[in-house]
């Protein structure tokens, strides 16, 4: 058994943690790539067990045993994003819809309204897609200057959630799987394009379900960053 605690500063949700931090942690412990699928909230400043149940699976319990996250092997395929530049994804950001006073996840470290959050604020881009500019923080940089691929995780998570939550039939949705894959490290105080749409899966909701894929790419058009996620519109 290994023990994974989540601390306050990395909330998502209100009073959970986030889910691509979190998910990016778990992988960390466990070594080389997965799928992670969330059971239950993330509890915070809590030691949260992750146990082997099999050759590719394992489970993250909370203390009161609930399973949190199922996490499997996993190496999906990924869907072709057309990168975006920085001053698009710039536009589409002063389009973000929320402020201090309606956003729904007011303390996300990633992309809540407190100046301390990493503001990933995706709006509309011309082309239907979601998309904004992100600098990743100093303080996302270890003393080695290397930065927490964690933050990355979360950043594409939450350009993600604004794309399926935000077009179409807009309905408040969570995530019930997450893939990602860091293909450069990223730099501290360097700008990148994060850009969401539904890219191989259907635009329209299947029920409360719907699919979405996410990217990171530098300043020159590289990409970073790319992710898959599933999600399910709230009841």
């Amino acid at each position: 058994m290994t023990a994974i605690r989540i601390p306050h500063r990395f909330e998502g949700p209100p009073g959970t943690g986030q889910g691509g931090y979190t998910a990016a942690r778990v992988l960390d412990a466990i070594g080389g790539v997965g799928s992670v699928a969330f059971r239950s909230p993330i509890p915070l400043e809590e030691d949260l067990s992750l146990d082997q149940q099999a050759h590719d699976h394992w489970t993250l319990s909370a203390s009161t045993g609930v399973t949190v996250l199922d996490i499997t092997r996993w190496e999906p395929t990924w869907a072709t994003i057309s990168p975006v530049s920085i001053a698009d994804a710039t536009a589409a950001r002063h389009r973000f819809e929320y402020s201090a006073d309606n956003h729904p996840a007011h303390h996300c470290f990633s992309c809540g309204a407190q100046s301390g959050s990493m503001q990933v604020h995706a709006g509309p881009l011309s082309d239907g897609r979601y998309g904004t500019d992100w600098t990743v923080p100093e303080w996302a940089s270890g003393d080695d200057g290397v930065v927490d691929h964690a933050v990355a995780w979360a950043a594409v998570d939450c350009t993600a959630a604004w794309f399926v939550c935000g077009s179409g039939d807009q309905r408040p949705a969570f995530t019930v799987q997450l893939a990602v894959e860091v293909l450069e490290p990223l730099v501290a105080g360097e700008t990148y394009a994060l850009v969401a749409s539904q890219g191989d899966y259907p635009f329209e909701w299947n029920g409360r379900k719907r699919g979405a894929c996410s990217a990171a790419f530098a300043a020159d058009g590289r990409l970073m960053v790319r992710s898959r996620s599933f999600w399910v519109a709230l009841p």
